[in-house]
């Protein structure tokens, strides 16, 4: 098998998931994840819409401080919505149910995790593309057996 870790050349990825979006995908999804992520926790060459790191610690001080009105909120809310929406599997009282729920989500329901991701164990299939910084790819239904969360 061709995995992503031997087709990028690194063995782990890295992604900060947040509590709300691992919580739908338990209970509509099985437990299939869509993530973003980069090879490093920290990657100096990526922005921060795509730095793990700097996006959990954003994330962490906004729940901390009750940010309710931050645009990353927002971006998130409107990501969830377009995710759900994309959906071919849900009903539509499903979706919008989902998409309900997401509006009036509390603060806490955005708090962050970070996972990190065995790419040896992922085919190379499931790598979907290529993201516009130069460590920013996305997987296809990532499952639990292939990435352990490192923050709670």
């Amino acid at each position: 098998m061709s995995t992503i870790a031997s087709h990028l050349d690194k063995p782990l990825g890295f992604t900060c998931q947040t509590w709300l979006a691992t919580d739908i995908a338990d209970r509509y999804f099985g437990s299939a994840y869509r993530v973003w992520f980069a090879t490093s926790l920290n990657p100096p060459r990526n922005g921060s819409s795509s730095n793990p790191l700097i996006i959990y610690e954003e994330l962490e001080r906004i729940i901390d401080v009750n940010d309710h009105n931050h645009s990353r909120i927002e971006q998130l809310r409107r990501r969830l919505t377009s995710w759900i929406q994309a959906s071919t599997h849900l009903s539509n009282t499903t979706m919008t149910a989902l998409v309900y729920e997401i509006s009036i989500a509390p603060m806490r329901a955005f708090r962050p995790t970070i996972w990190r991701i065995d790419l040896a164990k992922i085919d190379i299939s499931r790598l979907v593309q290529l993201g516009q910084f130069p460590d920013e790819y996305q997987i296809r239904e990532l499952r639990r057996h292939e990435f352990e969360v490192i923050t709670q």
